[in-house]
């Protein structure tokens, strides 16, 4: 028992800290969306972009099989809903965000293996 909880520790440590530095990632803390004006509207869909590629992309490091359960659909519902968050949580928003937004998320295998690949690079081999 003692061994399985300090291998359920190690476990939790280690996804803990992927995480950080997946957050810290120049690949994901610069999304990469070419804001045209920057307020809380745009910053909020950052935030939520970034925690979200971080989360899918430790997922792949992992190894888990969730990864595979995302497809296009599923990204595009997640991508409304994170429009509509950020418009309530910034009292307004703009098309032009919302149109660059969309399409930045468009491509959201390419942010996840961009972020996948920085994690794998900066974690150290068992």
């Amino acid at each position: 028992m003692r061994r399985r909880r300090a291998g359920w520790w190690a476990a939790v440590s280690a996804s803990t800290l992927l995480w950080a530095a997946v957050a810290s990632s120049g690949a994901v803390q610069a999304a990469g969306i070419a804001w045209e004006t920057n307020g809380p509207f745009q910053a909020c869909l950052e935030a939520e972009a970034t925690a979200w590629i971080a989360a899918r992309a430790e997922l792949i490091v992992n190894e888990d099989p969730a990864a595979g359960k995302i497809d296009d659909p599923a990204v595009a519902t997640w991508t409304m809903q994170a429009l509509k968050a950020c418009e309530a949580k910034a009292g307004r928003s703009d098309q032009a965000s919302e149109q660059l937004f969309v399409r930045y998320m468009a491509h959201w295998r390419g942010h996840i293996d961009a972020a996948a690949a920085t994690l794998k690079r900066r974690s150290p081999p068992d």
